[in-house]
């Protein structure tokens, strides 16, 4: 928020308060400096080199709303003479780093701001200001982020987030080290040590740039491209970062995408030219050493990829709605060489965590012709396996453990028609015998519906409630949970669904009010419960602990018409419960 403040409004302050005795007024000289300015000075702004940050909390000065750490000392000290009613005084600081500022007038009032100039640098405008001794502190938002170089701008125009004071890398510096290579090299990678980290922030040079390099290049690549990509990767003992500029003056930065937190860069259709490398590191920790890799395999040589086009290993089928037998199974072998975490870097994932090691072709390819209904597919297996799946809009639906016992199982709804390449993976490199079910009913060799059926009968009754009458509020004694996930068993909600339910519904209310009245339904028990709801418009609701303690409620419009409502328990046991419905709040 932009701080306006008229000093002839604030002259009724006349105590200061006990905290600014703990800090030095009326200093002649900040740590960094001083300056003295009339009103009206020429090439504005005025741009000082200063630090930010320190060890106390900026909140010992005793202005409203100061945060941050800064020194006890003034950061600079400002004398602005023959002060008029014409100009305001705009102080701002700009940095690599989230700093606030503290600014004590002359009248000894302290003024606090944390971003008003943008960019997370704070600014302070002083409305008919009066001549005097302004000391300013530039201070960090976060305690122990150092000394960074800062631009303390004085202006009577507006703020600046520029930062001419800050040390940046120099791409005409010598490189530690140089090497070149031509489009099909041999003996790939090729890898070379190179001096890593240093003292010069690289997040300045531009997006998913972090960490700290020295200011010369650690290594320049020289390179003739061919039908390749290139890859560029380092490798430490260090959590290493890497910036990389391109023959055609882009930036490429990088932190942990070559996998063990080491950092890679890719180039999918490299241009020749000098490559200048500079090897990070995430924190502060001086000058290292690292291995410089580069490549047109992968990252340090090894092929982490895919081939969705490849003949699958283990088989293929075509299969149509209602096939028969049901589940179709076919013996894969799960795990492979390649990381999927990295196979998959950049790709679009629709549903889970992709991870695992698996085969560089599919495990087994899915022709589908369905036309409805969902499509599940699962593992079973004495390992613990993984899914990966790739659909025919190209994007990967992951699981782990969905089927249970460390088996996977993923639910694809409204499954398209086309191919599905899938992958089944493990923790391992070395192969280990899985079987793989495609059903549309459920998971493993039963395939045994996931899905809660909302058309069966209800387990504890079906009534009517209408709130104009005697019917509300209303209790029934229930049992909460059952054999299903909330999550798998198709409530199509925004609301996160989760616990074990039945798969009839708990209790169907037929809500007969002669327009939507609003109404409240929870549960009450010993254990932890959750709730799901189909409204008349055969939308769903649901809720973990929106109630009292960790039971579950909801708050619904109370549109007319059938709530078909589960109660569930957020562990897989069954417990005792007691629903409630009123068109009072929802207890809290």
């Amino acid at each position: 928020m932009k701080h306006l403040v008229s000093l002839g409004a604030l002259a009724a302050l006349a105590a200061i308060p006990a905290a600014w005795a703990q800090t030095p007024q009326g200093a002649s000289e900040g740590r960094h400096g001083a300056a003295a300015l009339s009103a009206g000075f020429p090439d504005d702004p005025r741009t000082f080199a200063v630090r930010a940050g320190g060890a106390m909390r900026a909140s010992r000065l005793g202005g409203s709303g100061c945060v941050g750490f800064v020194t006890e000392d003034p950061t600079f000290v400002l004398t602005y003479e023959d002060a008029g009613d014409v100009f305001d005084l705009m102080l701002s600081a700009a940095s690599e780093t989230d700093t606030t500022m503290a600014v004590r007038t002359p009248d000894g009032t302290v003024l606090c701001d944390d971003d008003s100039a943008g960019n997370l640098g704070p600014g302070i405008t002083v409305e008919g200001p009066a001549s005097g001794a302004y000391e300013i502190w530039v201070g960090t938002f976060s305690a122990g982020a150092g000394y960074p170089e800062t631009a303390l701008h004085v202006s009577e125009l507006a703020y600046s987030t520029a930062n001419p004071f800050v040390r940046t890398v120099n791409a005409e510096a010598p490189a530690g080290t140089t090497l070149s290579l031509r489009a099909g090299f041999r003996d790939d990678p090729a890898s070379i040590e190179v001096a890593q980290g240093g003292d010069v922030r690289l997040g300045p040079l531009g997006i998913r740039c972090v960490g700290y390099g020295s200011d010369a290049p650690s290594a320049r690549l020289t390179y003739r491209a061919g039908r390749y990509q290139l890859y560029i990767s380092t490798e430490s003992e260090w959590d290493g970062t890497i910036a990389v500029l391109a023959p055609d003056g882009s930036w490429h930065c990088d932190d942990d995408s070559a996998g063990n937190l080491d950092p890679g860069v890719t180039f999918a259709e490299p241009q020749s030219g000098d490559y200048l490398i500079w090897a990070g590191t995430f924190s502060d920790i001086g000058e290292q050493t690292a291995t410089l890799h580069v490549s047109e395999i992968g990252y340090a040589g090894v092929d982490n990829a895919v081939d969705v086009s490849a003949r699958p290993l283990h088989g293929q089928t075509r299969l149509s709605s209602g096939f028969s037998p049901n589940p179709f199974s076919a013996d894969v072998q799960a795990g492979g060489p390649v990381d999927s975490t990295l196979a998959l870097a950049g790709h679009t994932t629709v549903e889970g965590f992709c991870y695992g090691q698996v085969t560089r072709a599919p495990s087994f390819r899915l022709t589908w012709n369905g036309q409805e209904g969902p499509l599940y597919i699962s593992t079973d297996s004495d390992t613990d396996t993984l899914l990966l799946v790739n659909a025919p809009d190209g994007g990967w639906w992951c699981d782990d453990d969905s089927a249970g016992n460390l088996n996977a199982g993923l639910v694809i709804d409204n499954a398209p028609a086309g191919v599905y390449d899938i992958y089944v993976g493990s923790f391992g490199t070395e192969p280990a015998p899985s079987r793989l079910f495609i059903s549309q009913t459920g998971f493993g060799p039963e395939a045994i519906s996931l899905r809660a059926d909302p058309s069966l009968e209800p387990r504890f009754g079906a009534f009517t409630l209408d709130p104009a009458g005697s019917s509300v509020p209303y209790e029934q004694e229930l049992e909460a949970g059952g054999p299903l996930r909330a999550y798998q068993a198709g409530f199509s909600s925004s609301d996160f669904c989760v616990g074990h339910v039945s798969r009839e519904p708990s209790l169907v209310i037929n809500w007969a009010p002669d327009e939507a009245t609003a109404f409240a339904v929870y549960l009450d028990a010993e254990r932890d419960t959750t709730i799901a709801v189909q409204l008349p418009d055969g939308s769903w609701r649901c809720d973990d602990d929106g109630s009292v303690g960790l039971n579950a409620g909801l708050s619904l419009n109370g549109a007319p018409g059938l709530y078909r409502i589960y109660a569930g328990t957020y562990g897989s046991e069954l417990a005792p419960a007691r629903l409630h419905i009123t068109t009072g709040e929802l207890p809290r």
